[in-house]
């Protein structure tokens, strides 16, 4: 009679085991609101649920209104992802339970994939031994759980511990509390399922009301270790853990509904013809909810609108005043045009008339380029027949160059005739040019200018024998023969 009665009893349990297992179909892994109105809503559900089997109804909540989702989309991804494991287990007295403990641990880490990562947390009364963030080899080793003194509150220890380790929960990690007490007496931290925001807390234990309440109000899965099957089944089901998650798309109903003053957060709940029903929200960012706010059609419309009209506000006016400006200009047609004289006289005073030829009426035949400088200048100006510079400071003071050429360019560049490195030198610094054994200076718009006897160059400048010119932190002496 007594073990009819055991047997009875251990068949409810796996029952209510199967049962529990069962209700808790899937969970929210995590919700994408970067493309608003678009949302993503990641799905995660146990082995024992196929979610393209059921009909989702998707509700979206705000400001007391709920509205529901139209045409959502449920679609995963083929393969399967890295996961992080975590292992809370506890440490007992009896060797055979840590022993029994250990082996379970191993025989998850010998099941993993290389890219796993593992957390184990070995915890009893007043003890708290977390090994973190551990990869596939260094997680074998640390496989092992010690011993330790009998628990007599493993609630209060369940509250110290998650207190410390849930902040560390991410998206997609899996976890698993192990416990060896036959009974347990849940606290009001794990009646409320503040050991988790979220994330799924799955557990492996003795059958219990408490332990069952556990893994219920944190939405995980209970696993009886009375079961043979126990092991297997969580090696399957984190198997299963590593798929990718049910990737559920669709648009908010409230798209068109959005104000500045309106609640920042909207409630998503997900339900199956079963009753299996899972809640979230999410928050809009403040990028978002301006680009929401701008592309709303009660506040796109008018802006555009108004802007349009100002735009064609501006160009009216501008259109209209062109004309009076032509006409409002100083002086009449010979006015002007004197004006343009004076200013093409003071360019070839600087430069010469360098790119304008003269053609006899006659010949027709092209004669000499004009000459840089004014007239008389250039008949005052000294003819050599060689000429040398002579470098006075500078690097490698008393360097001669002679002047050869009919142009010789100066600068800090392999291109120029004469290469000077020194300091404030530009690459096309400073021109030379023979014109009728007369030579004749110019500077090539350098950045600090060229010196002619301690006056800088603004126009072209005749050279006569022992002129010092200033380049940069080099002076060079002109000496013609």
């Amino acid at each position: 009679m007594r073990r009819f009665r055991l047997t009875l009893f251990l068949f409810s349990v796996f029952a209510c085991t199967t049962l529990l297992a069962e209700n808790q179909g899937f969970v929210i892994e995590g919700i994408e609101s970067k493309d608003y109105p678009k949302i993503r809503v990641l799905l995660k559900e146990n082995s024992r649920k196929s979610l393209d089997r059921e009909i989702l109804t998707i509700k979206e909540t705000k400001q007391g209104k709920t509205l529901r989702v139209i045409r959502p989309d449920l679609k995963r991804e083929e393969g399967t992802r890295p996961i992080h494991v975590y292992v809370v287990a506890q440490m007992t007295h009896s060797l055979e339970a840590n022993n029994r403990s250990t082996e379970f641990l191993r025989q998850i880490v010998e099941s993993s994939e290389e890219e796993d990562r593992f957390s184990f947390v070995f915890f009893a009364d007043d003890v708290y031994v977390p090994k973190l963030d551990l990869s596939r080899k260094e997680a074998f080793k640390e496989a092992k759980v010690d011993g330790a003194n009998p628990n007599r509150s493993t609630g209060a220890s369940l509250d110290y511990v998650f207190q410390k380790v849930s902040p560390k929960f991410r998206s997609g990690d899996y976890v698993l509390l192990l416990l060896n007490d036959l009974e347990i007496m849940p606290t009001n931290d794990a009646r409320r399922g503040a050991y988790s925001s979220g994330t799924p807390i799955h557990l492996f234990a003795y059958p219990s009301k408490g332990a069952k309440w556990i893994a219920e109000k944190h939405a995980g899965l209970f696993y009886s270790n009375l079961d043979r099957d126990g092991v297997r089944e969580i090696l399957s089901d984190i198997e299963y853990f590593r798929r990718f998650p049910w990737v559920l798309s669709y648009e908010s109903p409230f798209k068109n509904e959005w104000s500045w003053a309106e609640s920042p957060k909207i409630k998503i709940e997900i339900e199956t013809p079963s009753k299996i029903s899972q809640t979230s929200e999410y928050t809009l960012s403040i990028r978002t909810k301006l680009l929401v706010f701008f592309l709303n059609p009660a506040v796109f419309l008018p802006t555009m609108g108004f802007l349009l009209i100002l735009t064609m506000f501006a160009l009216l006016v501008v259109l209209r005043k062109s004309p009076n400006a032509r006409l409002q200009m100083p002086g009449s047609v010979e006015e002007r045009m004197q004006t343009l004289d004076e200013e093409q006289d003071v360019y070839r005073k600087m430069y010469g008339d360098q790119f304008q030829y003269v053609y006899a009426e006659d010949e027709r035949v092209e004669p000499e380029r004009a000459i840089p400088v004014s007239l008389k200048e250039f008949e005052q100006g000294e003819e050599y027949e060689k000429a040398t510079l002579i470098l006075k400071e500078g690097r490698n003071p008393g360097k001669q160059f002679s002047l050869q050429k009919s142009e010789t360019t100066i600068g800090n560049s392999e291109l120029a005739d004469l290469v000077l490195y020194e300091q404030g030198v530009s690459k096309n610094h400073t021109r030379i040019r023979r014109v009728k054994n007369r030579y004749v200076l110019y500077d090539l718009v350098s950045e600090v200018g060229t010196f002619l006897n301690g006056k800088k160059v603004l126009r072209p400048r005749i050279l006569y024998d022992f002129d010092e010119i200033g380049i940069g932190k080099a002076l060079l002496v002109f000496r013609g023969k």
